[in-house]
């Protein structure tokens, strides 16, 4: 039978925990914002190349 018992960090402890859990939110915010602007530049240029695509084949069907 186990008798490990969870004891509750004092006050400067979970303090310190809390501050320390949202920095790593807040970085992980940030991470993730820059992954977005990274999707939508790679979005942004697939888009361009099958514009120009198509308008290099319609060149090419005249």
């Amino acid at each position: 039978m186990m008798t490990d018992q969870s004891c509750i960090p004092d006050l400067q402890t979970r303090t310190q925990s809390i501050a320390r859990w949202r920095e790593v939110c807040r970085k992980l915010d940030l991470v993730t914002l820059k992954f977005d602007e990274l999707i939508a530049m790679i979005e942004v240029d697939l888009r361009h190349q099958s514009l120009e695509r198509l308008h290099n084949r319609s060149e090419s069907d005249r």
